[in-house]
């Protein structure tokens, strides 16, 4: 199995660090309302948060720890890529990676979570596993020729409207990775100035479900990811570089789809021996939401559409195999893929998620 890499501990390394995300995945995607009350009451989680109700995390964002859920199944399916099609040439899905997943692990660490504290560290281990085991893949992987074509170029190696759509949705992402790791507070309504509109001021104190400031920064780690293959595409060019432009095109179709279902199935959050419960989280920045991921979305499928002209398919594979017709991706794996994962996102927004 996953013969394509040839270093068994590489391998290893690989499958485990895949393992520890599609948990957190499951659980966010899931459960994220049941964990956020640390499995309390007639709840299931598959990582409680840990948190007792005199925490400040107890209770708060399920929605955006749902969404972050869903941002990390995107990026470890890079790991099921370079697991079946080979290492060779793959360090613009995981230099990508280990910099999301650097900027995650700093987030989470203690002295950096500002006037919040998470209910306990477990989050910030999990992180520290999963990107030491992905970094020492890496470095494994030199010799099956991981870092093959590596070059940072300034210059936009894109030549039609592929480039624009690059550019403009790397700009959206950027503004929002600022946005959310040095204004998260006055975003989450909980004090501040904020670059992008976020929540009414003093929301946060008012609103016991409130996503936490910690949680938005998690987000702009994994936005670093996506940004960060984005730019790749733009400045080494679309040739061959099939296997970035496939996970920065899943991860941010799942990623909008799973914004827009979110905001439009609004489910109440019960907290267990509240008087108060349950509550209905603040929508007043979901038509933003739902616009912006939407439009982002759109750019990043017709960027693919015309970085095909580019030869962004050039040496595609499938199991280690010759793809022989790429329109069979684009127009059939592609839609059947996104149509499996929107199921999913209503089993978890109709079923799992509903307390």
């Amino acid at each position: 199995m996953f013969d394509a890499i040839k270093s068994v501990p590489a391998r290893v390394c690989l499958c485990l660090s895949f393992l520890i995300g599609i948990l957190y995945s499951i659980n966010f995607i899931f459960f994220s309302s049941c964990s956020v009350v640390n499995g309390d009451g007639d709840c299931f989680s598959l990582i409680p948060n840990g948190a007792t109700p005199d925490d400040e995390a107890y209770g708060r964002g399920a929605g955006t720890l749902y969404v972050a859920g869903v941002l990390m199944f995107g990026v470890i399916t890079g790991n099921l890529l370079i697991l079946n099609e080979g290492a060779r040439g793959k360090w613009t899905i995981m230099l990508p990676t280990i910099a999301g997943f650097t900027c995650l692990a700093i987030v989470l660490a203690p002295p950096f979570q500002g006037d919040y504290e998470s209910a306990n560290n477990n989050p910030l281990y999990a992180t520290m596993a999963a990107l030491g085991l992905y970094t020492a893949a890496y470095g494994m992987l030199k010799e099956e020729g991981v870092d093959e074509g590596l070059a940072f170029n300034m210059g936009i190696k894109i030549n039609n409207e592929a480039k624009y759509a690059i550019i403009l949705s790397s700009i959206i992402g950027t503004l929002y990775s600022i946005n959310h790791f040095f204004f998260a507070d006055g975003y989450a309504g909980a004090g501040g100035s904020t670059l992008l509109a976020g929540f009414e001021e003093g929301s946060y104190w008012d609103d016991p479900i409130a996503a936490a400031p910690i949680a938005y920064r998690v987000l702009a780690s994994f936005f670093v990811i996506y940004v960060s293959m984005g730019l790749i595409l733009l400045t080494n060019g679309a040739k061959g570089n099939w296997a970035a432009a496939h996970v920065l095109l899943f991860g941010i179709t799942f990623f909008a789809l799973s914004i827009i279902l979110g905001n439009l199935v609004v489910n109440d959050q019960v907290i267990p021996d509240d008087p108060n419960s349950p509550y209905t989280p603040d929508t007043s920045t979901a038509t933003a939401n739902i616009a912006v991921s939407a439009f982002v979305m759109f750019l990043n499928i017709f960027a693919y559409y015309k970085m095909r002209d580019e030869g962004v398919e050039e040496g595609m594979t499938l199991g280690g195999k010759d793809f022989e017709n790429s329109d069979d991706f684009f127009y059939k794996m592609y839609p059947v893929v996104t149509a499996a994962f929107v199921v999913l996102l209503l089993i978890a927004n109709f079923v799992t998620q509903v307390q």
